[in-house]
């Protein structure tokens, strides 16, 4: 009989420890989001390239975004790769359609390392580089950021001074000229009440 008691109570206490080993494994395995900004130089002393690299690891998954200006201009996407703590090594597929491979130290402030295009091997293919880290911003930042951008709501008040300098600045000597501009005031303060409503 006390064979039977123990049992659920070992089960509890095996599916307890699981659910806490789970959890601290799913801690470690956070998502780490880098941006990057600044320059490839290359070993040839061709101009700098201006760059941005967008990364982030998915539990062991490196996915990212990179910008170019040219002739690794477009958008483009880390393909494969890994970010081991401070270390980085992957490789990009620019907008222009060349692979890049890019490794070297990556911390909470700088990347910076060596660059080489994948299928090329003369001096204006390789180089090294150094990029600043900068903040990241997320889709809710992004559309903060746009929603301060749009003007301002109007208010009824607003509207209604609109209106009347509209009217008051329509030709009076054509009266069909006077028509037309009085229809288009009316069909601009029907617009701005509609807007200033959204207030």
């Amino acid at each position: 009989m006390p064979a039977t008691h123990r049992s659920p109570l070992r089960r509890g206490l095996a599916a307890l420890l699981l659910a806490c080993g789970l959890t601290a494994a799913g801690g470690s395995h956070a998502s780490d989001e880098r941006r990057y900004e600044g320059l490839l130089l290359p070993e040839d002393f061709s101009p700098p390239i201006s760059v941005s690299i967008e990364l982030r690891d998915l539990q062991g998954l490196l996915v990212g975004e990179f910008k170019g200006e040219s002739p690794y201009s477009g958008n483009g996407r880390v393909t494969s790769g890994e970010m081991n703590g401070s270390k980085c090594d992957f490789h990009v597929q620019t907008g222009g359609g060349t692979t890049l491979h890019l490794a070297g130290s990556c911390t909470a402030t700088l990347f910076e390392g060596k660059y080489r295009q994948a299928d090329r091997r003369e001096a204006s293919a390789r180089g090294t580089f150094r990029l600043a880290s900068k903040p990241v911003t997320s889709d809710e930042d992004k559309a903060d950021a746009a929603r301060k951008a749009r003007p301002p709501l109007p208010s009824v008040t607003e509207c209604i001074n609109a209106n009347t300098r509209c009217l008051v600045s329509c030709p009076q000597s054509d009266p069909d000229e006077a028509f037309l501009c009085a229809s288009l005031c009316r069909s601009r303060f029907k617009t701005c009440k509609t807007r200033s409503a959204l207030r």
